[in-house]
């Protein structure tokens, strides 16, 4: 009866999560069960199950760059894309927000969409629904290592431009 009982829910669960996805395609072997995760250990190596919301089943997206626990998670279907950067413990101070870039494959061709958080995220960010498989990637801004290099390059410079100006007023 127990079994029976799964079975039904896991009919629903799935019929209920997919209606959102009426023209994708999700295989039943993308996704995970909460019951299935629940006594899984929450942080084996790189791969992270998130916490499900109202019995929802998690799919597969993998965070890569500049977010907290790269790697691949396990999130609630329908999961957008600043919830699921959430879900990866948010972005590194280093993280370059005005090209977060998501990559989807669809059969045998990969779709790359650009998002700019700069200013918090677009209307777009927030409801950009993530899929499984989904490929998320934050590159790293060199802005403060830039800016270190130019710094002490002036620094130098001014050294030697005030050493050779004071070498100039010893001659005389």
């Amino acid at each position: 009866m127990k079994k029976i009982k799964n079975i039904i829910t896991w009919f629903i669960l799935i019929t209920l999560s997919f209606n959102s996805y009426a023209n994708d395609s999700i295989s039943l072997n993308d996704l995970a069960l909460p019951s299935e995760v629940k006594d899984l250990k929450k942080n084996p190596g790189s791969i992270y199950y998130s916490p499900t919301s109202k019995g929802k089943p998690l799919v597969p997206v993998h965070f890569w760059g500049e977010v907290q626990k790269s790697g691949l998670h396990y999130v609630p279907v329908n999961t957008t894309l600043i919830s699921g950067i959430s879900l990866a413990g948010g972005l590194t101070s280093t993280a370059d927000l005005e090209s977060v870039k998501v990559t989807t494959k669809n059969g045998k061709v990969l779709e790359s969409k650009d998002f700019d958080l700069t200013t918090g995220g677009t209307k777009e960010a927030y409801e950009h629904k993530l899929k499984p498989g989904d490929t998320i990637f934050i590159k790293k801004t060199r802005f403060y290592e830039n800016r270190a290099y130019y710094t002490s390059l002036i620094g130098v410079l001014a050294t030697l431009l005030s050493s050779y100006a004071i070498l100039n007023q010893v001659k005389k």
